[in-house]
């Protein structure tokens, strides 16, 4: 192999590097940090994660729920309010509470462990 074959070789490779990078710190940095909150440490639940839509519902005097993106409207026991904005995109970690009941009837209560704003 030449001098030049050679240089042109490691050129791409160092191109390849690069790229790869790149598209590694792209795909870490899709949300912001997440939220950490502190979760009832009697509770029980299976454990979920949801990505969806925050969603304001006008019924039983309003609330806020995450419209997922299974179609599972999951109502949060303990959203932050800095996340209650119509429309905002989230993805979050929760226990599904079936050991409690709501007034809303909307879908299942969540106890949120952390959640995170999506862009």
């Amino acid at each position: 192999m030449t001098n030049c074959m050679f240089s042109r070789v490691r050129r791409s490779l160092a191109l390849a590097l690069g790229a790869l990078t790149l598209t590694v710190v792209a795909c870490m940095s899709t949300g912001s940090k997440w939220v950490e909150l502190k979760a009832d440490t009697a509770a029980t639940g299976t454990p979920l994660r949801i990505s969806g839509v925050i969603r304001h519902n006008e019924i039983e005097g309003g609330f806020w729920a995450i419209r997922g993106d299974d179609s599972v409207t999951y109502d949060p026991t303990n959203l932050p309010e800095e996340f209650k904005r119509d429309g905002l995109r989230v993805e979050a970690e929760a226990n599904r509470r079936d050991d409690m009941a709501g007034i809303h009837m909307s879908g299942p209560l969540v106890e949120l462990r952390r959640i995170r704003k999506l862009p």
